[in-house]
């Protein structure tokens, strides 16, 4: 079943072609003046004024947004993903390794593109309170619609400014619209101004919308929305980023944010019919995401981006991420092999995270190097529906025609923002900090998503450290663990100021791992077991020549022994004995150096790195936007 938004979203397509766009901004913040339609038309009714809505969601999607760039090309390096792929010459190096120049033409329509939603949202947080169905002449029915459509409105501007303030820091603040700003160069406006305003915003937005199950189940954002939203973006007004000048620091009232964020989870937390953890985590990504079966029962996506069918509006997770299939796909997302000896040997959402094979002859897996790993959880052999899956033979009943001859952005994989995984685990670690360490609550948020991850068996859920710091290291471990391939890692290394040591000792992990050598704990999380950091993993491994990738039963030795002397037997063909056709190169894998150790993070600088550098067409096109940010 396909998420409704993207269908009235559909429905408006003509009226945002022609109305919403004569209310937004075809350049930085330069309005286009209102001619065949003016805003008590847009504005006028109920049904054109959810259109308008509908264009301010719309800024979110695409290449530019959330559908491949903001998502996952500006989202690393990090200590998961190696970002882009094993180059530096084109935009997507640039952006992921850290050589990112002002004149990088993807960053400059990123910031169009998420200023044109703004001006959108601007558009309806002005006008909609004015039409009289909103106090005075409407139904109630209209009246209940508004409101909610009023609180989406904050809450779509405040994702907007808070993802600009993350990308670039200090950047302009426009709060009305176009049409009122009688200069349209304005300056940089402070980032913890904005984080002000839109902490603000979102506590009048939670109490102008319903709870999810008050409202048709859809992707568009609820009461959860603005409470989760503004609990995270009160953590990064909390914690460390780099000011005009390259110095990194965080706020000395950095508490006073961490409170708003333990409150507004904690709330969501009592609310649990509203929003609850997956009954399970592949179940989530399998089924919810990327099938499209569901609309997500237990609530535990409070809030995602909408993708609908089209370049401007899809994405390319799944494509340009997730399995190869056939030959096709998968390669710009890049799991370190040392991510993966973070797991223990019973955590499930290890073999959701990555996808250390791909999918031959439409169902089979065919094992990968440890230098070829791709993220899993947005994948294209799990989008099941004829209508989205894409196929060589005849054995997946689809279709016959190659995969690299059909149209591969059509997925409508949808990009979660904020998971109820996330409220627990924030919970968790403002409470932490509040209390200055772990209570019973702060520890069960922690357990319960840990004991999800592994499979509900608690004897596996680590025991509470009792500290401040042991605590703060294990929930640092477990966001790890959580949300890799989610575009989150990167960012929370930087509130917490661990980029730069993360790179760095992943780095010399992913040398130790290449040489063959025993890897070590990081000294900025809580560490794996003994076994996954000891020289005595496997140096090649097997995979079974007809295995069902489904069931990730591919691989015919352990992940954490040596390799047997003898190869193994294979049961999916004849029970013959495996030879190196079905073996590929694991530890001590030199390929690890020419892939992972010469890029990742190559160009970082503490202090520089954490922001990009505001485009230089923006510069040009308005002055009042210097001093540029600190290294560029």
């Amino acid at each position: 079943m396909k998420n409704k938004i993207m269908n009235i979203k559909g429905v408006a397509v003509a009226l945002l072609c022609t109305v919403l766009l004569s209310l937004s901004c075809k350049k930085y913040l330069s309005p286009e003046p209102v001619s065949t339609f003016d805003p008590s038309f847009v504005f006028g009714n109920v049904p054109n004024a959810r259109a308008a809505l509908m264009g301010a969601y719309f800024s979110m999607a695409g290449d530019f947004g959330y559908g491949i760039r903001v998502s996952y090309y500006y989202a690393h390096d990090d200590d998961i993903i190696m970002g882009g792929g094993s180059a530096l010459d084109q935009l997507r190096h640039q952006e992921a390794h850290y050589t990112l120049v002002a004149g990088n033409t993807d960053i400059v329509s990123t910031f169009n593109q998420f200023y044109a939603g703004i001006e959108r949202a601007n558009n309806c947080i002005y006008y909609i309170p004015k039409m009289p169905q909103y106090s005075e002449t409407g139904t109630s029915a209209d009246n209940v619609e508004l409101r909610r459509m009023l609180g989406e409105a904050y809450t779509i501007r405040a994702q907007y400014y808070f993802e600009l303030i993350r990308l670039w820091g200090n950047v302009p603040e426009q709060r009305t619209p176009s049409a009122f700003i009688p200069d349209l160069f304005p300056k940089r406006t402070s980032r913890d101004t904005i984080y002000d305003h839109i902490l603000k915003d979102l506590a009048i937005a939670k109490n102008l919308m319903p709870w999810r199950t008050a409202v048709t189940q859809d992707e568009r954002f609820t009461k959860g929305s603005a409470m989760a939203l503004r609990a995270k973006v009160a953590l990064f007004a909390g914690g460390y980023s780099p000011d005009i000048n390259g110095v990194i620091s965080r706020p000395a009232n950095y508490l006073d944010f961490y409170k708003i964020a333990r409150d507004e989870t904690w709330e969501i937390m009592q609310n649990r019919s509203q929003h609850t953890l997956a009954a399970t985590f592949k179940g989530l990504f399998k089924d919810v995401i990327d099938a499209h079966k569901s609309m997500d029962p237990a609530g535990e996506l409070i809030m995602q981006v909408a993708m609908a069918n089209g370049t401007n509006s899809d994405s390319k997770i799944g494509l340009q991420s997730g399995t190869k299939i056939n030959g096709v796909g998968g390669s710009l997302g890049n799991m370190l092999p040392t991510y993966f000896y973070q797991f223990d040997s019973t955590d499930v959402r290890r073999d959701v995270s990555f996808v250390p094979f791909e999918v031959v002859r439409d169902v089979f897996g065919r094992g990968h190097a440890s230098n070829s790993i791709y993220d899993g959880k947005f994948r294209r052999d799990w989008v099941s529906s004829p209508a989205f899956y894409f196929s060589i033979g005849v054995s997946a009943g689809v279709s016959t025609t190659p995969a690299s001859n059909q149209s591969l952005q059509n997925m409508q994989l949808n990009w979660p923002l904020i998971r109820f995984a996330d409220v627990l685990l924030m919970y968790a670690e403002a409470q932490n900090e509040i209390n200055n360490g772990p209570d019973a609550n702060s520890y069960n948020a922690f357990s319960e998503v840990s004991l999800r991850g592994h499979n509900g068996v608690a004897a596996q859920v680590p025991a509470n450290p009792g500290n401040k710091d042991a605590f703060f290291k294990l929930l640092v471990k477990e966001r790890m663990l959580e949300f890799g391939g989610e575009g989150i890692r990167k960012w929370d290394l930087i509130r917490w100021n661990l980029l730069g040591k993360a790179l760095t000792e992943s780095k010399a992990n992913l040398a130790a791992m290449a040489a063959g050598t025993a890897m070590v704990a990081y000294t900025y999380q809580a560490a794996p077991p003994a076994y996954c950091l000891t020289a005595n993993l496997p140096k090649q491994m097997y995979y079974y020549q007809n295995a069902l990738a489904e069931n990730g039963q591919i691989w015919a030795n352990s992940f954490y022994t040596t390799t047997p002397a003898v190869a193994p037997l294979d049961p999916t063909n004849g029970n013959i004995q495996l030879t190196t056709t079905n073996r590929v190169n694991w530890f001590a894998n030199t390929n690890i150096t020419t892939t992972y150790v010469n890029y990742l993070g190559y160009g970082f600088k503490d202090g520089q790195s954490q922001l990009y550098p505001i485009p230089q067409a923006a510069i040009d096109a308005n002055v009042n936007l210097k001093p540029q940010n600190w290294g560029y």
